[in-house]
């Protein structure tokens, strides 16, 4: 039967159990951001791959060779091991059972010490001046300053399977999701965050070059909005003078 196989190429010796953090293109598309940027910053290492159920239409050159829509990868931190699984596409539906235990043998194979999955939350949503807001599984002893998740308020997509499985497998795992513009792809909530997970992991990840790409296109949106206003200012003007 067709289904995700996680698949590992290189083997990596961490100096304790490594913690592993995912995400995917949900709201601002934050999880996917954000761990890309991390792999890239970090400077990891690719050790594997899930291998997908079928065959894919399109890939990229990187400094490894051409890309696969799910990457492994790793890097030892001081006294941190960091896995990171990225994800350049959402896992197929029908298969998503599949990509699940895919990404279970994954924790389970690298003897994982905790799960850290990133997503974003509607802006809508938010009630202070918090930042995010987050969530865990039972079997973590994570407390983090913010407010818990909204209850009543849906986790969809692969984000949430995986939640379910992990909380099932009695795997601690801790979720973040930092407030986002739903329908945008969002740098500065994914900048927010790596800012959220270094500060867990005590680990430094420099986010400059995404607050900065998140000021470039805010700056570039107002540009747009301000000349789309003038537009109509001289649209109804134009009118009042026929």
């Amino acid at each position: 039967m067709k289904g995700y196989k996680a698949n590992t190429v290189k083997s990596i010796l961490f100096n304790t159990k490594p913690v592993l953090v995912t995400g995917f293109h949900g709201y601002g598309a934050v999880g996917y951001l954000a761990t890309r940027y991390m792999v890239s910053k970090l400077g990891m290492e690719l050790i594997g791959f899930i291998e997908t159920p079928f065959v894919v239409d399109f890939t990229s050159v990187e400094e490894y060779g051409f890309s696969k829509p799910h990457e492994i990868f790793a890097k030892q931190l001081n006294d941190i091991g960091v896995i990171v699984v990225l994800n350049r596409v959402n896992p197929e539906r029908r298969f998503i059972s599949s990509y699940v235990k895919a990404f279970i043998d994954i924790v389970i194979n690298f003897n994982v010490d905790e799960v850290f999955l990133i997503g974003g939350l509607d802006m809508r949503f938010r009630e202070g001046v918090e930042e995010f807001r987050w969530l865990k599984t039972k079997s973590s002893r994570r407390e983090l300053n913010a407010p818990y998740f909204i209850r009543g308020a849906y986790i969809v997509g692969p984000l949430a399977s995986l939640i379910l499985a992990l909380n099932e497998y009695n795997i601690p795992a801790t979720a973040i999701f930092p407030y986002t513009e739903p329908e945008s792809v969002d740098h500065r909530a994914a900048a927010s965050a790596i800012k959220i997970l270094s500060s867990i992991l005590n680990i430094s990840i420099d986010i400059t070059e995404l607050v900065s790409y998140a000021e470039k296109i805010e700056e570039m949106e107002k540009i747009i909005q301000g000349m789309y206003t003038q537009q109509q200012i001289e649209k109804k003007e134009s009118v009042m003078h026929t």
